[in-house]
């Protein structure tokens, strides 16, 4: 991953938790990683680019409900941030003498869908660190290029030339029925220039097809 471009900033009571103790004691799966101790006014961590996260027990988070605690909880972090995360490690729905199904329920729907609160379960310590390092990455950085992934190779005429033609580089499914209705078939495509396809698909895009299509073979020895 990256270089962080802003330490993650933790609040002093994460000093000693779980948590770091895993960012420090495997420092090689984290490159790129700072940190810095900072007085939150709330929330755990502060991931830049807006994201701050809250980390809670299940226990805790069940508690949180029942005395009401989270709803001001929640009003406070959105205040203070783009994007609120809850991150909640262990199981929220074993039975716990203090908990009340139907109230969960109601909070996590009132937190997710009124609020845009996203929360992400977790299993231990180790894992939310893991989890909060990747967050970090796409909060400050963005996701990386995703690979496209494309299903079998089809055999009626239609979807044949649309697999053909979203081959080409830049070229998603909208774009590619764009140029097919445009120029009629796959082999005019194929054969035209970069300024007949730019109307189309923009000049920059339409001359990296072009030379994509026109460089040469080299056979590998």
């Amino acid at each position: 991953m990256n270089q962080l471009l802003t330490p993650i900033r933790h609040h002093p009571r994460e000093t000693q938790s779980g948590v770091l103790v895993h960012w420090h004691t495997y420092p090689g799966s984290f490159n790129g990683l700072s940190l810095q101790e900072d007085d939150l006014d709330c929330g755990d961590f502060d991931l830049g680019g807006g994201v701050r996260v809250e980390r809670k027990s299940a226990m805790d988070f069940n508690l949180a409900i029942m005395d009401k605690r989270l709803f001001g909880e929640v009003a406070k972090l959105k205040s203070s941030a783009d994007r609120v995360v809850y991150i909640v490690e262990g199981d929220l729905f074993t039975g716990r003498f203090h908990s009340d199904p139907q109230r969960m329920r109601e909070a996590l729907a009132w937190m997710t869908v009124e609020q845009g609160v996203s929360l992400v379960p977790s299993a231990s310590e180790g894992y939310t660190a893991e989890l909060l390092f990747a967050m970090a990455n796409t909060a400050q950085h963005g996701l990386p290029a995703l690979p496209v992934l494309r299903n079998g190779k089809p055999f009626d005429p239609r979807s044949a030339q649309m697999y053909v033609v979203e081959g080409l580089p830049g070229i998603n499914p909208l774009l590619a029925q764009a140029l097919l209705t445009q120029f009629g078939h796959a082999g005019a495509v194929f054969a035209a220039s970069a300024e007949q396809l730019a109307p189309v698909i923009g000049l920059p895009l339409a001359q990296r097809v072009r030379k994509i299509l026109g460089a040469p073979y080299i056979v590998k020895t």
